[in-house]
């Protein structure tokens, strides 16, 4: 049976559409499919600012853009919702959505990104992007000079803090137990640059009129309660990636659950299948799934130059 397509995306972020605009300056018939929003969790963000062409531009925006030149060079973009991929007769990969539809391509891309853990406080969802934030890269810079909280007892969480400390920042650092799995040269180094360790506490509400302007906390062994005046939330509880079709399909991934790939070509440990993005774990920024997009569509298209044919 003829594949519908020489490179099949799952996920419709900047990875899969900049994949999906390489794949077809390469000459790629390319297919893009989408379960949720069109631009991924990128349409989501509420304001970028380091984007380069963009002093600023809403996620929205931005993921519009990438899509309307995804499908300006020719790639399809189909919605449905992968419920399994499993290699399809005669070669390449078979897509089956929840509807029972059923999409192929002689190669696979996955871009299905991850997911910032959450925290489960209330009216965490509410003031996300008034905020909340799960990205200090992103969104550090907006609260330059004001106090802030950061949740979280690991790496990532201290990384965060000594960055808002480096924007002259008070920073709360609140965790639910006085041991942190974080280095500890990180916690050293937090603790000598002043930032203010709340341990032993969780937060209970985010609290705010139209921004965020404190978190109530409650102390697991006193269980006294109060609250911290902040302007930002930075959560920093872990990262899950979306890889549940990789590994079922199974592609090699790491003890995080993160699709481990070459990251000279983006090639997984099953031959003709990609992943780029979120997904891979490698540095969670637009700008570097981008470049991933465009290096694993360009190595499907070598990959389909160089296979043998049957």
């Amino acid at each position: 049976m003829a594949c519908d397509c020489d490179l099949l995306v799952i996920g419709s972020g900047p990875a899969g559409l900049t994949a999906a605009v390489y794949a077809r300056r390469r000459g790629l018939g390319v297919t893009v499919l989408e379960g949720g929003t069109e631009g991924g969790y990128l349409a989501n963000a509420p304001n970028v600012e380091n984007y380069p062409g963009f002093k600023a531009v809403s996620g929205l925006e931005l993921a519009g853009r990438m899509l309307e030149q995804a499908k300006a060079a020719g790639a399809e973009v189909a919605r449905c919702e992968v419920s399994k991929i499993e290699k399809a007769e005669g070669g390449g990969f078979a897509a089956v959505g929840m509807d029972g539809s059923r999409f192929t391509g002689k190669t696979l891309l996955l871009a299905t990104g991850a997911e910032h853990r959450k925290l489960g406080a209330k009216s965490e969802a509410e003031y996300a992007g008034k905020g909340v934030s799960y990205c200090a890269t992103c969104d550090a810079p907006l609260f330059a000079g004001k106090p802030v909280a950061v949740i979280g007892g690991g790496s990532a969480a201290f990384a965060t803090a000594l960055m808002l400390v480096d924007l002259k920042c008070r920073v709360f650092l609140i965790h639910r137990s006085k041991d942190f799995r974080a280095e500890n040269a990180l916690v050293e180094k937090a603790k000598a640059k002043g930032v203010e360790l709340v341990v032993d506490t969780v937060v209970t509400e985010i609290k705010g009129d139209r921004f965020v302007n404190s978190v109530a906390v409650t102390n697991v062994l006193t269980k006294q309660a109060r609250e911290i005046p902040v302007n930002g939330v930075f959560i920093a509880v872990g990262i899950k990636p979306m890889s549940e079709l990789a590994a079922a399909l199974g592609v090699e991934t790491d003890a995080a659950g993160f699709v481990k790939v070459d990251l000279k070509t983006c090639a997984t440990s099953v031959p003709g299948v990609f992943a780029a993005g979120d997904v891979t774990g490698w540095f969670k920024q637009i700008v570097a799934a981008t470049a991933q997009g465009a290096l694993a569509a360009t190595s499907a298209a070598d990959y389909l130059k160089n296979k043998p044919q049957a």
